[in-house]
This record gives structure tokens, sequence and C-alpha cells, in this order.
């Protein structure tokens, strides 16, 4: 497959589809904003739980990932590299210790001993397709021996997983979130080779993907949004975590398993300490991508895009380099055809001074599944990781080409 070279102009663009987004321009710096694209990987199959991270320390991003998720698969990770071609697939494990295959809807990667480079978050379980209500276990794999590490037990299909300090303690916790169950854990390290569960929501608000962390008080804690309700930390306390819902529409539908499936990214837009929620629909249409933020106690919905179905990525980060957070939104293609949709929109929304309006970019009509952002290549711009549908068999980097 030839390159693809996406040129956008941001003083000359004209807006497209999401409605409403047509704003004036002229007090942005101009520049050129273009995204050359090259495969990087084909033979795979349901990497639904990928993400890129310099595993090897050589200052490029390598892509981490399972392969199979829907009926259980093995751990392994693409290195990267800057010249055109196909990254090479290193294997970290071909199973999990003791029985069974990995799979899981998400992929994270910390730094769980404090040596200073990247371990992987790993899950047992036969996968989605199979047994979606089987046991799931964690497992942490340490660079650069892969030794496994047990954290703990959760009691169906994982769906999301993120890390952070939780407590202050200056180690790696971890919160889980799995859907047949509609449970959310929080499990502390108390050592690396020991984790407690010192939080457990289960059969809770109907929860089913989509987690996102930040610090939404500005009390210098990392909290969490997961299917649309806000779990704030008690400044470490384990036991006292608060809850609140951000807005019903996210995590009151009923209907089949494609009810309450979101996206989550969390950014402090305005610079006030208090981070914004952004969230979207991840299986349905008709839902907008929208991101919240709070006024006297009340959480106020923004519209960046009216509607955009199957939005199974949502990012935020600065791609144009001019200190304004952008939104990157689309479709998983596959989830999209199902629903009826003959485009599938990759859409960058690039934000104007207000942080209210937004200058929509297609990037291409093909799909995004999992849509992940890294400067891969350390040259001070975020690039992007598109895997076009669930069932997808190849996986292009979008190469940032900013000019600045």
């Amino acid at each position: 497959m030839k390159p693809h070279l996406y040129l956008i102009w941001l003083c000359t663009v004209l807006c497209i589809s999401c409605g409403n987004q047509q704003r004036n321009n002229s007090a942005q710096e101009e520049r050129e904003l273009g995204f050359e694209q090259r495969q990087i990987a084909d033979s795979l199959k349901h990497i639904w739980a990928h993400v890129p991270v310099d595993l090897t320390g050589d200052g490029i991003g390598d892509l981490v990932y399972i392969y199979e998720n829907a009926s259980g698969g093995y751990l392994a990770y693409r290195a990267g590299m800057k010249e055109p071609g196909q990254w090479k697939e290193v294997i970290i494990a071909q199973a999990p210790p003791g029985h069974g295959m990995f799979a899981s809807g998400d992929m994270e990667c910390g730094d769980m001993d404090g040596d200073g480079d990247m371990d992987v978050i790993a899950v047992r379980h036969p996968g989605e397709w199979v047994d979606a209500g089987a046991e799931a276990d964690l497992f942490w794999y340490e660079n650069p021996s892969w030794m496994p590490h047990f954290i703990g037990t959760v009691p169906d299909a994982v769906k999301d997983v993120s890390v952070s300090d939780f407590n202050g303690d200056r180690m790696t916790d971890l919160a889980v979130m799995t859907f047949e169950t509609s449970t959310l854990s929080i499990f502390e390290q108390q050592d690396p080779d020991s984790f407690r569960r010192v939080q457990y929501w289960e059969n809770f608000m109907n929860l089913h993907e989509g987690m996102g962390l930040g610090d939404v008080n500005g009390d210098g804690w990392n909290d969490i949004v997961a299917g649309g309700i806000v779990f704030t930390n008690p400044a470490g306390e384990a036991d006292d975590w608060t809850v609140e819902n951000l807005d019903p529409k996210w995590n009151t539908q009923t209907g089949d398993w494609s009810r309450n499936a979101t996206k989550a990214f969390l950014r402090d837009l305005d610079g006030d300490r208090y981070m914004e929620v952004f969230i979207s629909h991840s299986e349905r249409a008709g839902y907008p991508v929208s991101y919240y933020k709070k006024v006297n106690g009340v959480w106020e919905e923004h519209v960046v895009c009216d509607s955009l179905a199957a939005c199974h990525t949502l990012q935020v980060f600065d791609f144009d380099l001019d200190g304004d957070f952008d939104v990157l939104a689309g479709s998983n293609k596959g989830r999209a055809v199902n629903l009826g949709k003959e485009s599938y929109e990759i859409m960058l929304f690039l934000a104007t001074d207000d942080d209210t309006h937004w200058i929509p970019l297609k990037l291409g009509d093909e799909g995004i599944y999992n849509g992940q952002v890294m400067d891969y290549d350390g040259d001070g711009d975020m690039d992007i990781f598109r895997y076009p549908e669930h069932e997808a068999e190849k996986l292009f980097l979008l190469e940032n080409k900013l000019i600045h």
C-alpha cells in the first residue's frame, strides 16, 4: 500500500460533516499539518488491546498488544523503527503462568517496580467471544526479563485497565473495569509481588467500557472516570472514594450489549488545574463527542461534534503545537457498517482560543479502532496508531509531518 499524505491548511480549511463547526481561524498561526500513513504490521487478529510505549528504551515507540482477544492468544510487541517497513514482532509470553491464554479489551504499561523502564500489564482470560463471564487474572510482566507477577482477580472480562499512584506511596496501582457484572476495582501495590484490592464496586451503574484518569477537582490526586461516572480520590484514603454521575445519558441506556459503551479522556483545557472530561459512545450512533466542565458544582456539557457513530477512538493532544489540546475521534469501521453507515470518519478537531469552538478536519473515512497517540519518534509532534476496525489484520502509523 502506498503512503498517503494528508495535508491540512489551517487557514483555508472548509468545515465538513459534524455541523456547527465553521469558525474564524484568522488568529491562528499559519502552519501546515500533515500526516503520512504507512503500514507497520500485518497478519494481526483481534488486537483490541494495544498501546504504544517505548519498551526497549531506544527512544522509539513500540506497540504492545494481545494477539486474538476474541478467543485468547499471546502477549507481544512490535519493535518500533523510523524507517519504512514492517515492525518486527517480539513475543513477551505465549501464555500466562499455569494455564489459559491472554485476552482483554484494553492494554496498559507502567513502571511497576520503579526501575525506570516500562512493564506490561496483561490479563488471563479465555476471550470475550468465548466466555465473557469467566474470571480474569491480572499480571504484570517485568521488563526486560518478562517475568510475570500476579496482581489479582476480577469476576469477568476486562474492558479497561489504567495505572496510577492512587495513594501517594510512589508505587504504581491499578484501576480495572469489567462489563458482564459492571465492576470497578482498585488494586493498590504493597510491593512488586503483592497487591491489595482496596475498592470494589459491583453491579454498579451499568458500567461497560470507557475509563480515563485525571484530577477533576484540582487537589493533586488522580480521579477515575468510568462509564460517565466520576470516582473522586479522597486524597489517598483507600475507602472513602465518592461517586458522581457526569451525565445519566451515558450510563442509563437499555437494550443489547452495546448499551453504555463509552470512550473517555481527561485534559485540563484552560490551565485551572481542574480537568475536563471528554466522552464519546464507542458502539452506537446518534451520540455526540463532548466534553464536560464543572461550573459552580454542576457538570456542563460542551459539544465538540454533534454525532459520530461507533466512536471507539477518543484522544486529546496538541497535534498542531499551538498550545491548545485538539481532539482525535473516529469510527470503528466494522461496527459502523453494522449500524448502516457508509463512511467511517477519522476526525481531528482543532481547538481555537476559547476552548469551545473546534475546527473539524477529516483525516480519512476508512475507520479507526481504539486509536492511540504517541510521539513515537521523539521529534516533538504527536503521531497516530490506526487499527481500522476490530477485525482488521493490518495496522498503520499516521506520522505527523508538521512543519514548525
